[in-house]
């Protein structure tokens, strides 16, 4: 099978499958945007302390917005 692509489209290299919710819905994401939110994320946990030199195979990431805002300190790891 052969696709042909109109001009406007390119190309790229997928590295990622990503998947995105929200409030438990999924949300349909491009290949560009797997991508690109993928390299951020591992862009981002490679600067992180205490991971080790080998790239993950999964990271998950969970957002919750709080009912009000708090003050914090910015250095201290919250305890769970």
């Amino acid at each position: 099978m052969v696709i042909f692509l109109e001009e406007s489209h390119r190309v790229m290299k997928k590295n990622f499958e990503t998947d995105m919710y929200i409030d438990g819905a999924k949300l349909p994401l491009n290949n560009f945007v797997q991508e690109t939110i993928g390299n951020i994320m591992m862009g981002f946990s490679k600067t992180l302390k205490g991971l080790d030199a080998n790239e993950p195979d999964l990271i998950e990431v969970k957002i919750r917005k709080l009912p009000k805002s708090a003050n914090v300190d910015a250095h201290i790891y919250p305890l769970k």
